[in-house]
């Protein structure tokens, strides 16, 4: 069989396998073969391979020395599906970057003797340049903290992440593809729903749960249950990805499966209920309740990047977010928070915004804190 070495890092709510990339063969058909028999996909339980038989945990990191002059570290991220022999590498994961930020550090990319030290991530799949600042304990990722994050037990030292230059990254048409904050769209046994399309980070589809008939404290595993509620939402998906010229032909229905993009976020006001772990969240403590929901699920938790997305738009008038954010959205050159909750607990993005020399929106932060460890490091097997 053949040996891969490879680290097993937790970062953020996500898991994932970071292979460096020269252990693996050149872009291709090949390098798929190895990273599906390495995760064990396809398989509903991954039990051949390292996968988790999660879409948080089917997750991988191709690692390796910079090919942007301005980085440290080149990091492309691939989402592995476990249903299908695909490997998603069009997309990017916010919770895995902070996974890559500090393997940066753990394998020398980047080294320091400082409290703690910036890295610059080349996130391969868009193209950007992800700035995060990394806690250290005697030249080392420090492994004790006081924060915590929703999803995650305990706590761990605070990586601060950076998205922002990530506005446009997945279509290159800027930070609304459409040009507008809100769109109509003749959704199929729906009828016109209004959706805030926004590429930053990931492309996100923005809905009001009262919309889509979501505005309620339902369990997300209840709704993952609920084939119905399903269907509904990767009927809108689907219809609005077609519409903006993102995913359509006769292949979209399977390339909707493999792809994370575009996610879908179901947005409410706040409110108080139970995280899947049991702890109470109550709605003052938030500025919104949200679900995301891509590839036919639910996720248990709230994307890193669709909580970057969610928060730029509640910084710009006229998208469903600033909408439903009480208060509208924070002046223009105002650092703002948004405080999200979600099925697996509460997550706080700071953000800051500004207009260009054509009055066009442009992010100048959009930070959000993660905490992130290793796991596992050593030889995989693979056939």
């Amino acid at each position: 069989m053949k040996e891969i070495h490879c680290t097993i890092i937790r970062g953020g709510s996500s898991k994932g396998v970071f292979v460096e990339r020269d252990e693996l063969p050149p872009e291709g058909a090949e390098r798929d073969r190895q990273v599906l028999a390495l995760f064990g996909s396809p398989d509903p339980r991954q039990i051949d391979g390292l996968g988790g038989a999660d879409m948080l945990t089917s997750k991988t990191a191709i690692m390796g020395p910079p090919t942007r002059e301005d980085c440290d570290v080149d990091y492309l991220f691939g989402q592995v599906s476990f249903t299908l022999p695909k490997i998603d590498w069009t997309s990017n994961c916010g919770n895995i970057s902070s996974g890559a930020a500090l393997y940066g550090v753990y394998k020398g990319y980047v080294s320091s003797q400082e409290p703690s030290v910036q890295v610059a991530v080349h996130q391969v799949n868009t193209g950007r340049r992800l700035l995060a600042t990394v806690p250290l304990e005697d030249g080392r990722p420090a492994t004790e903290g006081d924060f915590s994050i929703g999803g995650v037990p305990g706590k761990g030292a605070r990586i601060d992440l950076d998205f922002q230059d990530f506005a446009g990254c997945i279509m290159n048409r800027g930070l609304f593809p459409t040009g507008n904050p809100v769109d109509r769209f003749d959704i199929p046994t729906i009828g016109a729903l209004e959706v805030t399309v926004i590429d930053m980070t990931n492309l996100c589809f923005c809905v009001r749960a009262a919309d889509v008939g979501l505005d309620n404290e339902r369990d997300v595993m209840e709704l993952r249950a609920d084939r119905e509620v399903v269907s509904r939402l990767d009927t809108i998906r689907a219809t609005v990805a077609a519409e903006i010229d993102f995913i359509k032909g006769n292949d979209a229905s399977e390339r909707l499966m493999v792809s994370v993009n575009p996610l879908l976020f179901v947005l409410g006001t706040p409110r108080s209920y139970r995280s899947l772990d049991g702890t109470p969240i109550e709605g003052e403590s938030t500025d919104l309740f949200a679900r995301s929901f891509s590839r036919s699920v639910f996720s248990k938790a709230y994307p890193t990047t669709g909580s970057i997305a969610t928060t730029i738009s509640c910084g710009i008038p006229g998208t469903i977010t600033s909408e439903i954010l009480t208060g509208g959205p924070s002046p223009l050159g105002t650092p703002y928070p948004i405080r999200i909750g979600h099925p697996g607990g509460t997550m706080e993005i700071e953000a800051k915004l500004s207009q260009d020399n054509n009055q066009r929106i442009r992010v100048d932060s959009a930070i959000i804190g993660r905490t992130a460890r290793v796991l596992v490091e050593g030889l995989a097997f693979i056939r």
